[in-house]
Parts: C-alpha cells; sequence; structure tokens
C-alpha cells in the first residue's frame, strides 16, 4: 500500500509516516521490538529434506498395495485376506497418499516457488502519545516494485483499556521446543507483541510484565495469562 494512502487524523501516526519515507527516524519513536522474516522462495534445505524423508512412505506404500495385490489374485497364495486388504486398504493407499502428496508439494515448491520476500517488522513506541505501532516494510521482492513497501500491520493509542498480558505456549517433550512467553499489549480486538522469551517462572513473568506495564502505562490484564 503506498504511503500516502494511510495518511489520516492521527497526526503522530502521520509523523511516524514522514520519517519512515525519509529513511530518518526520531527519538520521538522508541524501537521497542524489531525481527525479519520471508515468505516463498526456494527452501531447498527443508525441501530436500522433506523429499528425502517422504519419499520411502510413497515407495513403500506402492510396494504394500503391489504385495497386497498379488497375495490376494495369486493362485498359489495363502494369506489370509484380511491381510490382503489391509495391505491394500487403508495401510498401502494411505502410505502412498501421504508421501505422494508431500514429495509432490515439496518438489512443486523448488520447480515453481511463491513469489519471494524478505520483510523487517518493528514495533514503535511515541511515549508523548502514548501511541504503539507495528509497521513492515519490505528489504527484497521477486517483485522489484514491492521493494521499500511500508504498511502499518497494527496501531494502538493506549488508554485506561489497555492492557499486558502473556500468551504461553508450552514447549515439546524432551526439550525439542522450549516453552515461550509472549508478552503483548492489547486494546479492545488489537494485540501487538512487546518481546518474547522461553523458560519463565511465575515470578520472573510477573517481573516482566511490570516493567512493560511501568514503560507503557498501562495495567497488567487479571489474568496474566492467555
Amino acid at each position: 500500500m503506498s504511503l500516502l494512502n494511510q495518511y489520516d487524523r492521527n497526526e503522530v501516526k502521520n509523523d511516524l509516516i514522514k520519517e519512515l519515507a525519509s529513511g530518518e527516524i526520531s527519538h520521538r519513536f522508541e524501537v521497542v521490538r524489531k525481527y525479519t522474516g520471508h515468505t516463498g522462495g526456494r527452501n531447498i534445505a527443508s525441501n530436500t529434506f522433506s523429499t528425502i524423508f517422504f519419499l520411502p512412505w510413497l515407495i513403500g506404500g506402492l510396494i504394500f498395495i503391489l504385495a497386497g495385490f498379488v497375495a490376494l489374485f495369486g493362485p498359489d497364495s495363502e494369506v489370509p485376506i484380511f491381510v490382503t486388504l489391509f495391505c491394500i486398504f487403508p495401510g498401502g493407499i494411505i502410505v502412498t497418499m501421504i508421501g505422494f502428496f508431500s514429495v509432490r508439494d515439496s518438489v512443486g515448491e523448488v520447480i515453481n516457488p511463491e513469489e519471494y520476500e524478505k520483510y523487517e517488522v518493528t514495533v514503535f513506541f511515541n511515549r508523548g502519545e502514548r501511541y504503539l505501532a507495528e509497521v513492515k516494510v519490505v528489504l527484497d521482492a521477486t517483485n522489484d516494485d514491492l521493494i521499500g513497501d511500508i504498511t502499518f500491520l497494527d496501531e494502538i493509542t493506549l488508554s485506561n483499556k489497555s492492557e499486558i498480558h502473556c500468551k504461553f505456549i508450552p514447549g515439546s517433550d524432551g526439550a525439542v521446543r522450549p516453552d515461550f512467553n509472549n508478552f503483548f499489549v492489547s486494546h479492545g480486538d488489537v494485540s501487538i507483541q512487546l518481546d518474547g522469551h522461553t523458560y519463565l517462572n511465575d515470578k520472573e513473568r510477573i517481573a516482566i510484565a511490570r516493567e512493560w506495564s511501568e514503560k507503557l502505562g498501562v495495567k497488567i490484564g487479571d489474568p496474566l495469562l492467555r
């Protein structure tokens, strides 16, 4: 979306738009969170791993189906009919379908990938106006016209209705994936994430929530966890 189309009656937002367009952000807008990400493109490593992992499913499923038909229609077969039917339905067909669709999607993404887009998302805070904005800037893209595009994802003018919350996402067994504690400020139906932490106990979680409450001048939600 063009920056000109994002102008409205909110003066502090318009000031931020002007500074984003100029590339010079003043001290009035504090960066409280920043991260980069991307969509589309050829994810060679992950797609190669996925193909290698699911290809045996496809081959194994076809072998099961073939073995089932041979056992079912073979003149000298002594295999019980329920075993042969299981090799075909559901065993062989289900395994083959899982392998086929997984391999197809992985290979298809390499051959015909979605358009690539690398972006940076920044959360700005204007203390004087109590204004918080989450802004996305396109850094690189297949479509050159998108490079430099600036979009406001969410924005909040803080008030006594705003609250600090924490979204807890438990990790997986064996610590393969750790616990996540994502702190965010909510105002009505709009939420903007402020930061994230892995393992926290209740005391640490409350302490972080208090820091954000004091920084933004808003209350801690009850309950804190969502």
